[in-house]
């Protein structure tokens, strides 16, 4: 574990560097060069590169393989604190810094002896993002570790000290909470820290930190134009069916025959069982004038009669005719006389209709 770990990080760090690199390389393709750029730096549209960060953590240190075989009380489990800045190239490159208390392990033997060891150092890596939603990245820190370890012993009156350079490999996850605010949580190795003096312990270190990101732009807000839906309403309208008297009745006729165009006409007053309905007859002006105003009676009548059997309530219908007095056609042709024969059923109609949007006051440039 101890030699394979280091390398398992490395290579992670590679792994990493690599995809971050090209995360922010725009494809070649045969499409607008400012297309593919703003392609690669919509991930974070938040995110101003070129600007100094800093920030604290807390984090929990253990140390590997610290305490000797013929220790009575082991702890290698202890709290650090420590804080860090650096600068952000661009939105995967960044070069940082940072300076951690990890704690003071300690050790006690069968011969009464007591070890403690106070540990801190600073830090000086390379960091490496690969975004994987618009607010949270993955990155990896590689670079070297200064560390300084002073050692007491009971049993000994002065202390020892050690200070040297390690390789320090990281994995951590960020979080963007805001505009300047982001949060982190890191894994950190460092591999054999301390000397022949002090012995030698494996350093892991798990933290959570919070930082601070300088000259990043306020946001703009632009308020969208609201969308005005259109606006529906009913509009009752008054429509007026003529039948031809040929297709209804017989010549000189008052009793009504079949027609496809009544019965789709009863359904659709169905549909509108409050409104009234005017059923008026007509004819000609063939014949005396007294016998076509009942003729027309008669007939406007019959079709009054239809609609009811078909479920148009009575209380609904208003019958009446007028005989030869409201021609539509001149009753000198034929063909004119054949439109005057008629029977006209007048009824309201409800239907929607869609009001035009109207455009809000200033919206328009």
């Amino acid at each position: 574990m101890k030699l394979t770990l280091p390398y398992l990080l490395v290579a992670v760090n590679l792994a990493l560097g690599s995809a971050a690199y090209a995360e922010s390389t725009p494809s070649s393709y045969d499409g607008d060069s400012s297309d593919a750029a703003t392609a690669a730096s919509s991930v974070l549209p938040d995110y101003q590169n070129g600007h100094v960060y800093v920030g604290g953590r807390m984090g929990w240190a253990a140390y590997q393989d610290a305490c000797g075989s013929s220790a009575e009380y082991c702890d290698t489990d202890t709290l650090g604190l420590g804080v860090y800045g650096g600068y952000q190239f661009t939105d995967w490159f960044a070069l940082e810094g940072g300076m951690t208390s990890y704690g003071s392990p300690e050790a006690r033997y069968a011969t009464g002896g007591k070890v403690e060891a106070d540990v801190y150092g600073g830090e000086l890596a390379v960091k490496l993002s690969v975004p994987v939603t618009e607010r949270m990245a993955l990155f990896t820190r590689l670079g070297g570790a200064w560390q300084r370890i002073d050692k007491t012993v009971s049993q000994m009156p002065d202390s020892i000290e050690s200070s040297e350079w390690n390789v320090l490999s990281s994995l951590g996850v960020s979080y963007r909470i805001s505009q300047r605010w982001s949060l982190r949580g890191e894994y950190q190795f460092i591999d054999g820290i301390g000397d022949g003096e002090v012995d030698q312990a494996d350093q892991h270190f798990t933290s959570v930190g919070l930082t601070y990101h300088f000259g990043q732009a306020t946001p703009v807000i632009i308020d969208e134009a609201p969308v005005i839906e259109p606006e529906l309403q009913y509009v009752t309208t008054t429509q007026t069916v003529s039948l031809s008297a040929e297709s209804l009745f017989g010549f000189d006729s008052s009793e009504l025959t079949y027609n496809a165009d009544l019965e789709s006409l009863a359904k659709q007053l169905t549909q509108y069982p409050e409104d009234k309905v005017q059923i008026v007859g007509h004819t000609d002006s063939s014949g005396p004038e007294a016998y076509n105003q009942r003729l027309s009676e008669h007939r406007a009548q019959a079709v009054a009669d239809y609609l009811k059997r078909m479920g148009i309530a009575e209380s609904r219908l208003m019958v009446m005719g007028q005989g030869e007095s409201h021609p539509v056609a001149s009753n000198d042709t034929a063909e004119g006389r054949a439109q005057n024969r008629r029977v006209e059923v007048v009824f309201d109609t409800t239907v929607e209709e869609t009001q035009p949007v109207t455009t809000p006051s200033g919206a328009e440039e």
